[in-house]
C-alpha cells in the first residue's frame, strides 16, 4: 500500500464529492488546524481523532514541562520584552496543572475499576481449603 501525498488526497476527495478542489482544500486545512490546535491547547488529556487513534498526553512528561516552562519564567527576569512570553509560560502551566489533575483523576477511576475487577476474579476462583487436600486419602 503507497501512502498518498497531500495534493492527490485532496485532488481525489474533489472529485470524489463533486466539489472544487480549493473548497475542500480550506475544509481540510481548517479540520488539520482545529487538531493541531486541540492538541497542542491543553485542554483535554486526550483527543479522540476518528479513524486515526486516540493521542493522549504523556502523564510522566508533565511535572518536567511545568518545570521547564518555570525555569524559562525565571530565566527571563523582569524584562519588558520578555512579559508576554511569561504570561503565555503561565497559562501553560496552569493548563497543564489542570490536565495533571484531569489525568490523576482518570487514573484512580482506573485503578477503582482494575482492583473491582480482580476482586470479582478472586471470588469466582475456588479456594484451595474448600475441603479439598493434596494429601492422599484413607479411603
Amino acid at each position: 500500500m503507497n501512502p498518498k501525498k497531500a495534493k492527490e488526497f485532496k485532488k481525489d476527495t474533489a472529485e470524489e464529492a463533486g466539489l472544487p478542489e480549493d473548497l475542500v482544500n480550506k475544509f481540510i486545512d481548517f479540520y488539520w488546524a482545529r487538531v493541531r490546535k486541540g492538541i497542542t491547547g491543553l485542554e483535554y488529556p486526550a483527543i479522540l481523532i476518528y479513524n486515526l487513534g486516540t493521542f493522549s498526553v504523556k502523564h510522566w512528561k508533565i511535572p518536567e514541562t511545568i518545570e521547564a516552562h518555570k525555569k524559562t519564567i525565571e530565566n527571563a527576569g523582569g524584562k519588558f520584552a520578555a512579559y508576554k512570553r511569561q504570561l503565555d509560560y503561565l497559562d501553560r502551566i496552569n493548563k497543564l496543572e489542570a490536565i495533571k489533575k484531569q489525568v490523576d483523576i482518570r487514573e484512580i477511576k482506573f485503578k477503582e475499576i482494575r482492583d473491582a475487577r480482580k476482586a470479582k476474579n478472586n471470588m469466582e476462583e475456588p479456594s484451595s481449603d474448600m475441603g479439598r487436600s493434596n494429601e492422599p486419602s484413607d479411603y
